[in-house]
């Protein structure tokens, strides 16, 4: 489907005031910003450029693919696309100074993680004492303390306005009350466009505070704007049926249209959804080459970690279904990016103490594994995961193996022995950054409190020589002849990479949670409901069960091509007859 320049659209492009462009999954919101970016680059001074914030490091991507196929090089050069706590940061990092009279120091995500799951308190408050006591920002402060400065520097706010011209604020549904209140500082000084999409609010309530379902409604009565409504059109996945499907699920009210583009799989017991799940994704794979596609790619989503990662055991050893001999698949996990930032840390503090064998680095090594499960218990804690307790235990369980150490005393039978034994048996390392990562990265498979880290650094890239955390690990290495400080180096470089909002094309196949799956494009879905947890349809959202409908939406339209529902037979039917 070729994308038109209608009248409304145009009328998007030559405003020269603010607009809202309200449009679902696929319907040109980014590809119509873009364009409007084009029309006026030729009229900017220089020093100035074009501001495009979004939300997450894979909307940062997808913008980014996006610009490459509208605009040139040169053009690129004249577009900012960064993340709210890039932009955020950058400002306070240059200019905090006028809130506290002194520079504004990050609290690394990773470190934040475990100091709130520590503190014995109201880490809000907690928070907010560090910004004004100590000139300490947490990740989540970010876009507070920049709304304070722009509220609170006239001077400040016209210098962004004119280095910025045009601000375009992707996904705008979404936004927080602190992240709104250093927008509309923007809006009095510059043109602002904004794109949303009201039926892919999935981020209220516990999953990010002060996100508004009348968000759009505030904006509306706030700022002065001209609303274009593309809700009707679809280039995402415009030859297929997923889009009026995903909105049928979305109403409730059936029956759903018959389609080859979206399939349901039923599963009876507990002993068949194994193999169930592994046959969906095989399929889909399938599915996706017979429609020509040579280099597929699928996401596999579920609406919980826990089923994230049971599904990832699944594709990891053989099956069979129907008497077909399935093949255990590679798979990529995308966790949550603080998550993952820690299980890299602990293995980097493992690389530490395997090169230098010393009691400090040992004692380093255990604190780093303590520090990851306390993570752990507050990403659970937050999000509604199962496991709270269990990474509590195990948190404690290393936070005592620490003690013992210092103590000069044995370690007693338990995962931190096991481990150690484990890396004990590895040869002596190499020098090589990757080998030497992933050696070390395999001994956290010797216990199966430890698994969970392994599968946690997936996402952490370090397999080519040429990656920032190889090239980082090596120069130490070339060096010291060790990986000293290395645990130090790696939450450096993951802090900055999730800051930058970096992040890798999809390729093969990807488990992650549904919300993870927000900004992403894949041409094949697997959507998996578990027999006893996950529901698509949560009993406490009936009878309309509309916050569970809109994120079955965004998790269906992030297909192009293809998507395989895998239910129990007894699971709540998605629509009425």
């Amino acid at each position: 489907m070729a994308f038109e320049i209608c009248k409304k659209r145009q009328s998007v492009i030559d405003e020269n005031g603010h607009a809202l462009v309200i449009g679902g999954p696929g319907s040109g919101k980014t590809t119509l910003a873009l364009l409007k970016c084009k029309g006026i680059l030729d009229t900017l001074s220089p020093g100035q450029s074009i501001l495009f914030l979004s939300f997450s490091r894979a909307a940062v991507q997808q913008i980014l693919r996006r610009c490459r196929e509208i605009l040139t090089k040169d053009e690129m050069k004249r577009i900012d696309v960064r993340t709210y706590h890039s932009f955020c940061w950058d400002i306070l990092h240059c200019h905090g100074r006028l809130l506290g009279g002194r520079p504004l120091k990050m609290m690394p995500p990773s470190e934040e993680g475990a100091r709130r799951t520590q503190f014995d308190g109201d880490w809000a408050e907690e928070s907010k004492r560090l910004k004004v006591e100590d000139g300490i920002v947490c990740f989540d402060l970010f876009a507070s303390a920049t709304a304070e400065l722009l509220e609170g520097s006239t001077h400040l706010r016209t210098w962004m306005g004119r280095l910025f011209p045009l601000v375009i604020l992707d996904e705008f549904q979404d936004s927080d009350d602190d992240q709104w209140r250093f927008v509309q500082q923007l809006s009095a000084v510059t043109q602002t466009l904004f794109l949303a999409d009201s039926e892919q609010r999935i981020f209220e309530g516990s999953f990010r505070p002060g996100v508004r379902a009348d968000r759009l409604d505030i904006l509306k009565n706030t700022i002065t704007l001209r609303e274009v409504d593309l809700r009707d059109d679809n280039y995402r996945s415009a030859d297929s049926d997923i889009l009026v499907i995903a909105d049928c699920i979305l109403t409730g009210k059936g029956p759903l249209p018959k389609s080859e583009d979206v399939k349901a799989l039923w599963f009876d017991y507990k002993n068949q959804f194994a193999a169930t799940v592994h046959f969906a994704v095989a399929a889909t794979l399938g599915n996706l080459r017979k429609r020509g596609i040579d280099s597929p790619t699928v996401a596999v989503l579920a609406r919980s970690n826990d089923l994230v990662a049971e599904i990832s055991d699944i594709l990891e050893v053989p099956h069979a279904y129907n008497g077909n001999d399935l093949k255990p698949i590679p798979h990529n996990i995308i966790w949550d990016q603080e998550l993952s930032a820690s299980a890299g840390v602990a293995i980097a503090g493992a690389l530490e103490y395997k090169s230098l064998g010393t009691p400090s680095a040992r004692m380093n090594m255990h604190s780093k594994i303590e520090d990851y499960f306390l993570v752990k218990k507050d990403f659970c804690e937050r999000y509604g995961g199962r496991g709270a307790d269990a990474a509590s235990k195990k948190a404690t369980r290393f936070g005592n193996s620490k003690a013992r150490v210092a103590n000069g005393k044995e370690l007693s039978r338990g995962s931190p022995r096991t481990f150690e034994e484990a890396l004990a048996a590895i040869p002596t390392l190499s020098g090589d950054p990757v080998a030497d990562w992933k050696a070390v990265r395999r001994a956290f498979l010797a216990h199966k409190d430890l698994k969970v880290i392994f599968q946690d650094a997936r996402m952490v890239r370090l397999f080519r020589a040429s990656d920032t955390l190889a090239t980082t690990l090596a120069e130490r290495w070339s060096e010291r002849a060790t990986y000293e400080g290395a645990a130090r180096l790696i939450r450096s470089v993951l802090d900055q990479e999730r800051l930058i909002g970096h992040e890798l094309d999809p390729k093969g196949v990807s488990l992650m949670t549904i919300h993870k799956s927000k900004g992403k494009e894949f041409g094949g879905i697997v959507l998996v409901e578990g027999l006893y947890s996950s529901p698509f349809l949560l009993d406490h959202e009936a009878p309309n069960f509309a916050p569970s409908r809109r994120l079955l939406r965004v998790g269906i339209t992030r297909a192009r091509s293809f998507v395989l529902l895998v239910r129990p037979s007894k699971a709540k039917p998605l629509v009425e007859a």
